[in-house]
């Protein structure tokens, strides 16, 4: 987030002077699709970069202590850089950090039940089904506990899940763990900071048919939405309006479709009876 947030001030204040990429990259000795990745927020950036572009764009000494300490906190570890593992899944890394800095989450997605909302024992199952060594499982278990106490706490993370239909009756792990599962989703539905819906087979097609996507929202407006699109083997970042509108429209259209909070929990219920 801070890369990002870098990059769109370092973008704004290049187009205010009039610059183009290459004559940044002139100026910094460096190739135009630098400026254009730094702009991005998708690499790290040199405080003296950012020192050089600033002053060529006539920004005042305040502008320049701001992007440089910008750029500093741009440098800190992530949490989940503890483990190894968090890198061996396309783009997990940047999702991990966008879940880090949002205020709150949608998402919906047709199976499985999202990570945020797992217990242990359906975590296991789920991650369990790719058959990695304990080591590398026990620590992607690790990285999603830690996940989940962002939705606990005085400043709680905001979650919002459409669930499909078919992540509840699909029997991860066996009967135990899908009735210990729903039942845990029935409760992590009377937090105040979740909200859970559930899109019944009845609700027929929808325009996210087929994709599994996450936005994140973030304290600072100043921030845009991000939309996450992917699997285990793909994944997109999306953050420019025209880009995101059709997926926040698709979202809403698919909270609509979906029962209200209070008959989904009914809903769950009613599934988690059948597990016996």
């Amino acid at each position: 987030m801070h890369r990002r947030r870098l990059g769109a001030d370092l973008r704004k204040m290049r187009e205010g002077a009039g610059r183009t990429h290459r004559e940044v990259a002139a100026h910094l000795d460096c190739s135009q699709g630098k400026i254009s990745q730094i702009e991005l927020g998708r690499v790290p950036v040199r405080t003296s970069d950012v020192r050089l572009m600033a002053e060529f764009y006539g920004a005042t000494d305040e502008q320049v202590a701001a992007l440089v300490d910008l750029a500093q906190d741009s440098k800190q570890r992530g949490w989940w850089q503890e483990y190894p593992t968090t890198a061996q899944r396309p783009g997990f890394e940047t999702y991990l950090g966008l879940e880090t800095a949002a205020k709150a989450v949608s998402c919906y997605g047709a199976d499985p039940i999202p990570e945020l909302l797992h217990t242990a024992d359906y975590g296991r199952a789920v991650l369990g089904l790719s058959e990695p060594p304990a080591a590398e499982l026990d620590e992607r278990l690790t990285v999603s506990h830690t996940r989940q106490q962002r939705l606990l706490g005085d400043q709680p993370l905001e979650l919002w899940a459409v669930l499909d239909e078919a992540a509840l009756r699909r029997a991860v792990g066996g009967p135990a763990v899908m009735r210990q599962q729903l039942e845990h989703l029935v409760l992590m539905g009377y937090r105040r900071n979740v909200t859970i819906q559930v899109l019944p087979f009845a609700a027929g097609g929808h325009p996210l048919m087929g994709d599994r996507i996450s936005v994140f929202s973030f304290p600072d407006d100043a921030d845009p939405q991000v939309v996450h699109v992917g699997d285990t083997a793909n994944s997109r970042f999306l953050d420019k309006p025209a880009d995101t509108s059709g997926y926040l429209a698709a979202f809403e259209h698919v909270c609509k479709a979906a029962l209200n909070p209070k008959d989904s929990s009914a809903f769950i219920s009613a599934i988690a009876d059948q597990y016996t």
